[in-house]
């Protein structure tokens, strides 16, 4: 991986960069009735080009395009990318992007199949954000679309001929963050929500619908509180993640179901013990909240004709952590404690 970059004038840098990746893999699969081998070599080069061109001193324009070529899937591609952003005062700026981004399909499709090409996204985006004094705000809209996704049969996931690019799907949503180290003193916390809208019609999906990962609502409080009394910084982190959606065989319709939502309060405390050592505790799910990620069903119903399942869960209640860490650097004041 190589990046040029040159200042021409005030008012315009560019950039050049070039990457070369090889990825090999090879999966011997054995049993009692058969041996199977398969595997793939993959040199994946790209290249691209973008520049910053300062308008005005408030006012940046950043143009750029990208290539990519797969020897594996013996295709390439080209994408465009471009970004504006002005200065509204002099902490606070707004930015508006646009962008096409190309991905390979993961290992496990490669192994099947190498008749599949590139996975293609365009990215709209609208940001805001405002840093003053030990303050942070941001917020970012977003919409996403999705085309040439892979797709192949569920009930033959293995048949490298069933394996086509006739997916497509679009996400749209928005991002709130909040950081405050002023106002309270010794005190430094933070507050993010996201909202997702998003559905796709993708790999053994057979229609378009939400996917499996993808949760609506997701919140998080992060409080930090340095006692300097005690040379000691306690922290309490809450998270809170909506139901994610699951494929319920018992009834009709698909992803249909919707797991609890997830629920974790931890707490946390660093004891500086010298500048450069910090003594450290956490307990991860402080409540013992029984959060449940998803559920596995029997692969054929019992006697009422229902699947049974099983809730897949935490290993245990709480995570416990006991830990020191050690800062071994030229600056003497310098340690782990904005990290913690």
């Amino acid at each position: 991986k190589s990046v040029l970059e040159n200042d021409f004038s005030e008012h315009l840098t560019l950039r050049f960069g070039a990457e070369a990746f090889n990825n090999q893999l090879t999966r011997n699969f054995e049993d009692q009735d058969s041996n199977i081998k398969s595997s793939f070599n993959d040199n994946l080069l790209s290249a691209f080009l973008e520049g910053d061109v300062y308008l005005s001193p408030r006012f940046v324009f950043r143009p750029g395009i990208r290539t990519e070529y797969s020897s594996l899937l013996n295709s390439g591609n080209l994408s465009p990318r471009m970004s504006l952003a002005y200065k509204t005062s002099d902490y606070a700026q707004v930015s508006a992007a646009y962008g096409q981004y190309y991905q390979s399909p993961n290992n496990d499709q490669l192994l099947i199949s190498d008749r599949i090409n590139f996975e293609k996204a365009s990215h709209y985006i609208l940001n805001y954000q405002v840093i003053k004094e030990g303050r942070i705000f941001r917020v970012e809209s977003y919409y996403k679309s999705y085309n040439n996704l892979l797709k192949f049969d569920s009930q033959d996931p293995f048949n490298p001929t069933l394996f086509d690019n006739i997916g497509y799907g679009h996400a749209q949503g928005v991002d709130f963050f909040l950081r405050d180290s002023k106002t309270f003193k010794n005190v430094d916390y933070w507050i993010s929500y996201s909202f997702l809208d998003t559905k796709r019609n993708f790999r053994d999906y057979p229609i378009e619908a939400i996917p499996t990962f993808a949760s609506k609502h997701n919140f998080s409080v992060v409080y930090k509180h340095f006692v300097t009394d005690i040379r000691t910084q306690l922290g309490f982190t809450y998270s809170f993640t909506s139901g994610r959606p699951y494929d319920d065989p018992n009834r009709e319709g698909f992803n249909q179901g919707t797991i609890p939502s997830y629920h974790n309060l931890s707490f946390n405390a660093a004891y500086l013990y010298k500048q450069n050592v910090i003594f450290y505790t956490s307990i991860t799910n402080l409540t013992g909240r029984d959060n449940i990620f998803g559920y596995d069903y029997a692969n054929a119903p019992n006697s009422q004709g229902q699947f049974d399942r099983l809730a897949i869960g935490q290993p245990a209640k709480r995570f416990y952590f006991l830990g020191v860490f050690i800062t071994l650097s030229k600056d003497k004041n310098k340690n782990q404690l904005e990290n913690l």
